[in-house]
């Protein structure tokens, strides 16, 4: 999916700030504040927040965000400019490939919007459709394209709307939504093609087993569990936990008929069968659970990377949950 376009989402400003804007397309950096009505000095810093990442300077836009929305000093800002700011730091995130981090931004986002209480202004619906336009590709990035599509749905609704009120800022992110809406079910397709192969690979393979050559049988098992473990792959893109678990537990069974001990190989499936369960709402419990118990797996076995995978599963579980509860409230 390509990258947000940020200016069709930023806000209006109440201020004439025409001289600060000039000093800092001019210098690059924040102007001289002073005889400036509180509210403006606060416009100004978003607007150089916007200024700096539209000039690619997210190095420096960053923490300038961090600093508006977790500084105490600027806690009089407003919901809606707090809301962008969000917006912009997920975008980054995104930029970053940070993605759980990026859905932990579109939650404070969301947070600070379900406190505005016109829900219906230009302002509002553009942040908001921008909001679920990132989320479609933070989700689509995770694999879980089911989701993605969702959120592209009501993305591209919302930039409908906004286009009558002004084709000229909106329309170039309808036609963004929608060209990713194309993709998505497209590779939703080929997905299918591909889940075709593997099966065949599937059988291929199940039915080698019953060779008698120790060997074979032992060449048959492993390509058994990657064949496996990429339907599960592709069943998580398309957004069928439940399938995806079946596939993953059945891997794990006959990975045990490899392997007797628990090892690298037997820790990835289990992390792919926790977030497949995970998928599933009345499993998310159990999915919880595995992850908890693989932690001294990954730690015995020094698999760094897994270990962090596992933590981030764990302190975001409910990200997504929050995230569609603070959507339903505003639709």
């Amino acid at each position: 999916m390509k990258p947000l376009l940020l200016e069709a989402s930023f806000p209006k400003l109440n201020c004439d700030i025409t001289l600060a804007k000039a000093q800092i397309d001019t210098l690059g950096k924040q102007p001289n504040l002073e005889g400036m009505t509180r509210e403006a000095i606060l416009e100004v810093n978003v607007w150089h927040v916007f200024n700096l990442i539209s000039n690619g300077n997210t190095q420096d836009a960053a923490p300038l965000i961090d600093t508006l929305v977790f500084d105490e000093s600027y806690s009089d800002m407003k919901p809606l400019h707090v809301s962008w700011l969000w917006l912009a730091r997920m975008t980054i995130f995104i930029a970053n490939d940070d993605y759980m981090l990026a859905l932990g931004a579109a939650e404070n986002g969301l947070l600070k919007m379900a406190d505005i209480t016109s829900k219906k202004r230009e302002d509002f619906l553009a942040i908001l459709a921008s909001l679920l336009y990132n989320l479609a590709s933070v989700h689509n990035s995770l694999g879980d394209n089911a989701r993605a599509k969702k959120e592209l749905t009501k993305c591209q609704k919302l930039f409908e709307r906004l286009v009558k009120k002004n084709e000229r800022k909106f329309s170039p992110m309808l036609l963004y939504a929608i060209e990713a809406s194309t993709s998505i079910i497209s590779s939703k397709a080929q997905l299918m093609e591909v889940l075709k192969h593997y099966d065949d690979e599937v059988k291929l393979y199940t039915s080698m087993l019953n060779n008698g050559d120790s060997k074979k049988t032992r060449e048959a098992l492993i390509n058994l569990v990657n064949s496996l473990k990429k339907e599960g792959d592709i069943m998580m893109e398309m957004g069928n936990g439940r399938n995806a678990a079946k596939y993953y537990t059945k891997a794990l069974r006959y990975q045990k008929k490899v392997s007797n001990n628990m090892g690298h190989k037997e820790l990835v499936l289990s992390i792919c069968l926790a977030k497949a369960l995970n998928k599933v709402v009345n499993r998310r419990e159990s999915a919880e659970q595995l992850l908890q118990s693989l932690q001294p797996l990954a730690k015995k076995l020094n698999a760094t990377n897994e270990l962090i995978e596992i933590e981030n599963l764990l302190n975001n579980k409910n990200k997504n949950t929050n995230i569609m509860s603070l959507l339903k409230g505003i639709f």
